[in-house]
């Protein structure tokens, strides 16, 4: 049996739900790893908690930069719930130098907890860290939709995407396309290893059964799991819907879940989207339900007919909402970009015109007209696939320690 102690760095990444996921769905993988496979796995969440004299000014001037303990505490209870066993420890985090509760780097921290292995390091505060690391880049929209950033964020993501290339040997990428965007715009001397694309669900997932009556959704249904951000595309979508019950499916819903608030890098996006409901006469057809418990998403996304994913960007195939819904056999219909098209239309992934409302109407038509007809068990489904998933971070962790 193989001992192994992984470090799971959480800076950067428990400010979003993406990145939680992300960290969570590694820690699953692993824990799988030690009941099924030859393994003996010790993980650590490693959260970074800010010197005290910085938080202090913060609070004094009202700045609370990304709140941290909504942050801390909607990480670990993520955690609690799909892998409790992991203990949670905390650095300090002083500007650019990295202490944890007792004065001491990083690196000592690692050491002390005999960590063989640290990732996903998503910052460059690093560069001398003893410990084997892997380098993580979500993606590059910025390279594709720079419109929607400021300057000074175009500016330190390319400046901190440099540094990184300059001081990591190893990266993992969630999808071909990042790891083709990163070997193009920042070449270099590194590795890249590429997740497969194998979405699985935890069973608390698998055995969701959630009373979400209160929400008054009708019986047929259409579901989109985005933030309101301009990229994610809900304004297609919307206008899909209006061509959708034109063509008299009048019973038909489309439930959006997420905060409705205005995108920073577009103040009336959310204004822009009410106003098409209104105008499109569309006010007793979509559900904004808001920012929702997870599990209750997990039971609409599994009485949905099926997910759309409308976003015109993503560092992975259809992004967290569809790998929520592939893992539980869901169908979904993906905008066609690029790094969704790295997954073929099958009987659970469709592609429709990212630009085309009237594509992705035709294409929920054909989802109402036609039933689920797959052969095997989403059990079947998900031992496959975080099976496949296990192979690949092990070989990468095992990799990376032998040639570090």
């Amino acid at each position: 049996m193989k001992n192994l102690t992984v470090a799971l760095l959480a800076d950067g990444l428990y400010t979003w739900d993406g990145g939680t996921d992300f960290l969570s769905n590694i820690a699953c993988v692993l824990q799988y790893a030690n009941m099924h496979l030859d393994y003996n796995i010790k993980m650590y969440l490693v959260l970074p908690r800010e010197y005290y004299p910085i938080r202090l000014a913060r609070h004094l001037i009202k700045k609370l930069d990304l709140d941290e303990k909504s942050n801390i505490e909607r990480v670990t209870s993520v955690f609690n719930v799909l892998c409790p066993e992991v203990p949670v420890v905390f650095y300090r985090k002083h500007i650019k130098k990295i202490y944890d509760d007792r004065g001491k780097s990083l690196d000592e921290k690692l050491h002390e907890i005999g960590a063989d292995i640290c990732f996903p390091v998503l910052r460059d505060f690093y560069p001398e860290l003893k410990t084997p690391w892997i380098g993580y880049i979500a993606d590059f929209q910025e390279k594709y939709l720079p419109e929607l950033f400021d300057q000074v964020t175009l500016d330190y993501r390319e400046n901190n995407s440099k540094k990184q290339v300059q001081n990591t040997r190893f990266f993992i990428a969630t999808s071909q396309s990042v790891k083709d965007d990163l070997e193009e715009y920042y070449p270099g001397d590194y590795k890249v290893f590429v997740e497969p694309f194998a979405p699985f669900a935890p069973d608390t997932f698998i055995n969701c059964n959630v009373d979400i009556s209160k929400y008054k959704l009708p019986e047929r249904y259409f579901i989109i799991s985005n933030q309101f951000w301009v990229h994610k595309n809900h304004i297609t979508a919307i206008r899909a819907m209006r061509h959708l019950l034109d063509l008299g499916y009048n019973d038909v819903g489309l439930v959006c879940t997420g905060r409705m608030y205005s995108d920073d890098r577009d103040g009336e996006y959310c204004n822009e989207i009410m106003n098409l409901v209104n105008e499109l006469d569309l006010e007793r057809n979509i559900y904004f339900v808001g920012f929702i418990p997870k599990m209750d998403q997990i039971q609409m996304i599994k009485d949905a007919v099926a997910l759309i994913q409308p976003s015109l960007f993503e560092g992975d195939p259809g992004g967290c909402s569809v790998y929520n819904a592939y893992s539980l056999l869901v169908p979904s219909i993906m905008a066609n970009i690029r790094v969704n098209n790295e997954v073929g239309d099958s009987e659970l992934i469709k592609h429709f015109d990212a630009k085309s409302a009237e594509d992705l109407a035709d294409k929920m038509k054909e989802m109402l007209n036609s039933s689920r007809n797959i052969s095997y068990s989403v059990e079947e489904h998900n031992d496959r696939n975080i099976h496949v998933l296990a192979d690949f971070y092990l070989g990468m962790i095992e990799e990376v320690i032998k040639t570090y």
